[in-house]
């Protein structure tokens, strides 16, 4: 059903103009990824008058103008083929949603020295009803930052991981963190890829410990532990390896370090034949598994597994008194009495390191002071979501952990 119709021409030389004689005026009117687009179209004045157009049309198409809302709550983003596609955000949201508004449609054309858009605001029944069921799952676990804060507000990560080339996987969670908006991230290496990790890291603490050649040694058992008090969620597992002395390590770390823990990886490859350290744990313990390392964990089939996916994760998760999360097509999270089946993502997301940037996405929001089930449920969202901002650019075939990573701001953009 139509709602409302908005059209705009201007000039292209009023926006040319305009530029030139206020430097401000592109960050005043654009949002981030607008200039960014700009700046790939080599700050073209047809691309620039073409944007401003639609931001005038969509505002018409609410039937309100430019008024109550800023310039920033409209976004027109592209997808992989070029089409335009418009994003409302706070107050332009806010309106359309009082308007039954969930979808406007925009178009941008030339004629010779003049721009023109025209946008169609729409209301599509079941489009809004799933979205408003995802968005209710979800609502108000993340919120705006306070202006007066600082780093240490917002939660200091510790990412114990990696070994001998494997520097990739604590790169990943390590940065990952910081795009979700932790303050710190410690990442905690041993010393044998220390120095590669310092040059990888810029904005990471890099501390190293003790190895045995390939990985952590068993004498930094008490050193980590000791470390890891001080810090506010500890990232386990991406990158490990598995050994004696790291099956010890991640045991010790389970049973004396007393903060939230997220385990993945080789962590939890770690505990297959010792899951009860899992148990009587006071602070919360999530669990990041493929279905693989669920196989090796509760020693059933891959197959089996998928074939009841919800049971199985429910009764592990009751039993050993944790939240699991268990990865995949519509990735599980339960703490043994709910149970959330997360609704974004993709298949493209099935590259290596993509796990490694979800538990550090995870751990960030434990460590900001979220309750980690909801924690794990955003972490989930969000993870997939920025995957799917990153499909709609460079298709499923293209895309690697690192594109993830850097649509996490993003995601999270759409979301508050």
């Amino acid at each position: 059903m139509i709602k409302g119709i908005g059209i705009d021409i201007i000039e292209v030389s009023r926006v040319e103009n305009a530029v030139k004689k206020n430097r401000r005026f592109l960050d005043k009117i654009f949002s981030e990824r607008e200039i960014e687009y700009i700046e790939k179209r080599n700050y073209n004045k047809f691309t620039i008058a073409g944007l401003f157009a639609s931001k005038e049309s969509v505002s018409k198409a609410l039937g309100t103008g430019i008024r109550g809302f800023s310039w920033m709550d409209i976004e027109i983003t592209h997808n992989s083929l070029g089409k335009p596609e418009v994003e409302l955000k706070r107050n332009a949201k806010k309106l359309a949603e009082e308007k039954d508004i969930n979808s406007i449609s925009v178009s941008i054309s030339h004629i010779k020295d003049q721009a023109l858009s025209i946008s169609i605001a729409e209301e599509i029944v079941c489009e809004k009803k799933e979205k408003s069921k995802d968005l209710n799952e979800l609502e108000n676990i993340l919120i705006n930052r306070r202006k007066n804060s600082n780093k240490g507000t917002y939660g200091r990560v510790g990412v114990i991981a990696g070994s001998k080339g494997m520097t990739g996987a604590p790169f990943l969670s390590s940065s990952s963190a910081l795009r979700t908006g932790s303050g710190l991230v410690y990442t905690m290496v041993p010393e044998c890829i220390s120095e590669i990790m310092s040059i990888k890291s810029v904005e990471a603490i890099v501390k190293s410990f003790k190895d045995n050649g390939e990985g952590f040694s068993r004498a930094c058992i008490k050193e980590i532990i000791d470390y890891s008090d001080s810090l506010d969620v500890i990232a386990l597992g991406p990158g490990l390896g598995v050994d004696e002395d790291r099956i010890e390590l991640v045991s010790e770390i389970l049973k004396k370090v007393k903060v939230p823990i997220v385990l993945d990886a080789d962590a939890i490859n770690c505990i297959c034949k010792n899951k009860g350290t899992l148990i009587n744990r006071k602070q919360a313990t999530i669990l990041t598994p493929h279905p693989g390392e669920f196989s090796r964990l509760i020693n059933i089939d891959i197959d089996k597994i998928e074939s009841n996916r919800e049971q199985y994760s429910m009764d592990f998760a009751k039993k050993y008194g944790i939240i699991l999360v268990l990865k995949g097509n519509k990735t599980i999270v339960c703490d043994g009495n709910e149970i959330y089946i997360n609704p974004t993502g993709n298949p493209g997301m099935a590259t290596a390191g993509s796990g490694d940037v979800l538990t550090g996405m995870i751990a960030s929001l434990v460590g900001q002071g979220i309750d980690a089930f909801k924690a794990a449920k955003m972490g989930v969202y969000l993870h997939g979501l920025a995957g799917d901002i990153v499909k709609e650019e460079k298709g499923e075939y293209g895309i690697i952990a690192s594109d993830i990573l850097n649509s996490i701001p993003f995601a999270i953009k759409k979301t508050v």
